[in-house]
């Protein structure tokens, strides 16, 4: 599916607005010609209205050079990602759009709730190449909702849409000749929106407040992080579901951020739904780390065998790691997809909401003391942890004992930056600091394992190719590098952690 990443901005008008001449504005060499277009919408939505209460927008327009069904999704620029479909019965909801929804509906049915006719008058502005930069559309709307209540209104707005990367750059300036012409911002992100014309409630994560001190309640804080990556994994999901950049990465992260949260900080919740969550964002990370895995392994087994001499590469090696592990990513994404389209997952994000929303409150009465006296010595627990596991680590012999033993101190280090990362809110920079240098702990440690991964694999494809009669000699050559990798990291990492378990990046954990 194509998608579109939208970035515009939308102005309120009165019905006598003259629009500027846009003639002042630098970079823009030209206007072309008012074109006009009759544009006739209807946008679907639930019951509950649940799309537009999280900012998505679904509609099926005729009319325009991009008439069809398209769908709006929000992304992290504040801009949007538009995926079109073609036209097809007004009654036939794409069934890949219903799909990038499914995380927002999780079975909830879509019906017609507003029908939107626009007469849209458009010009570009352009450079002085002739490229089109800025699409300035002067739309007068008229809307009537569907369904028990009718509401009939009529408004006049201006949209400025960004055509080409160069035209961000002159959106500001546009949109200052607008302000001087008299245009104000929308009431409204959406004509949807404005012609709803009421109260849309809650999204599905409602975020914590924008301030936070150390008198707030511990549950308040902690509710605040644990709805800020909430929002992030389900945000993320359509992504995954398009095979966008990074979008696997993104999610398994806050899945990871969440089930963090919850082992470090257990006394604020209650045990048993804290059991059940820790165990789905658990699943979920491992469902999504497979075909991220395999990715990864692909990528840094090619960049090693592109920097081998031409006569140590013996053999087919670059197409067998590619066979075997874009296998391994396309049958795992496959299975990845599948369990996101389930119905045990779906059940798990309204388990996981509810959870969050309770947090706010406190599910504990440690939960609703004040954070500064509470917060500190859980992080204070975990940074001790780390501690311990890393010291069992450099005491350990060579060997799977000693692999495992960095790994579970990798681990720990990553609970203590997520951790330190949630008490920003409290301590600030101190606090940044700390998250900084456990990052940096995370990422030595997290290479160390990526080495004794990639022994494993490359031992795994030299056995193959023993067995199928091909040398083994480059897979064998390739492990060698990741063991002395490997060695090298361990070397660097007692620097790293010398300095971060300094005992001036955690006074503040001390009260």
């Amino acid at each position: 599916m194509a998608v579109t990443h939208e970035i515009e901005r939308k102005f309120a008008v009165e019905e006598t607005f003259a629009l500027p001449a846009f003639d002042g504005v630098r970079r823009v060499a030209s206007v072309t010609d008012r074109d006009e277009q009759h544009l006739d919408a209807v946008y679907y939505d639930t019951d509950d209205l649940r799309l537009a209460r999280n900012s998505l927008t679904l509609r099926r327009r005729e009319g325009g050079a991009d008439e069809g069904w398209h769908l709006k999704i929000p992304t992290a620029d504040g801009a949007r990602d538009e995926i079109g479909r073609p036209l097809g019965e007004p009654s036939q909801i794409p069934p890949e759009l219903l799909d990038l929804l499914a995380v927002r509906l999780r079975g909830a049915s879509l019906r017609p709730v507003v029908s939107i006719t626009t007469v849209r008058r458009t010009r570009r502005l352009r450079d002085a190449a002739g490229h089109d930069l800025v699409e300035v559309a002067d739309d007068r709307v008229n809307a009537r909702t569907m369904g028990e209540r009718t509401i009939v209104s009529r408004w006049r707005e201006v949209e400025l849409e960004v055509l080409d990367p160069a035209g961000i750059d002159v959106l500001p300036a546009a949109s200052k000749a607008l302000y001087r012409a008299g245009a104000r911002p929308s009431p409204s992100p959406s004509k949807l929106q404005r012609a709803l014309a009421v109260d849309l409630g809650a999204p599905d994560v409602q975020p914590g407040p924008a301030r936070l001190t150390a008198t707030d309640s511990a549950a308040r804080v902690v509710h605040a992080y644990l709805a800020e990556h909430t929002a992030v994994l389900l945000d993320r999901d359509p992504a995954v579901r398009v095979d966008a950049p990074e979008a696997v990465h993104d999610m398994r992260v806050a899945a990871r951020r969440l089930r963090s949260t919850i082992q470090t900080f257990r006394p604020l919740f209650d045990a048993e739904r804290a059991a059940v969550i820790e165990a789905g964002l658990r699943e979920i990370g491992d469902v999504l780390g497979r075909p991220r895995d395999a990715e990864v392994q692909l990528a840094r087994f090619a960049g090693e065998l592109a920097g081998q001499p031409v006569d140590l590469v013996l053999g087919p090696v670059a197409a067998r790691l590619q066979e075997a592990l874009l296998g391994e990513g396309l049958r795992s994404r496959e299975e990845a997809l599948a369990y996101l389209r389930g119905a045990q997952y779906l059940g798990f994000v309204e388990t996981l909401l509810a959870f969050v929303a309770d947090a706010a409150a406190g599910q504990t009465e440690r939960a609703r003391r004040p954070a500064g006296t509470v917060l500190g010595k859980l992080v204070a627990k975990a940074d001790r942890r780390l501690a311990r596991r890393v010291d069992r680590a450099r005491r350990a012999t060579a060997g799977s004992d000693r692999d495992a033993a960095y790994h579970g101190a990798r681990k720990a280090a990553k609970r203590m930056r997520y951790a330190s990362e949630l008490m920003v809110a409290v301590h600030g920079g101190d606090a940044a600091k700390l998250a900084k240098e456990m990052k940096r702990v995370q990422d030595t440690l997290g290479e160390h394992q990526d080495c004794v991964v990639a022994q494993t694999r490359l031992r795994e494809f030299a056995v193959a190719a023993n067995l199928a009669g091909e040398s083994s000699f480059t897979y064998g050559l390739l492990a060698g590098d990741e063991r002395a990798r490997a060695a090298a990291t361990r070397a660097a990492f007692d620097a790293t952690w010398a300095r971060a378990s300094r005992p001036r990046h955690r006074h503040w954990l001390r009260g």
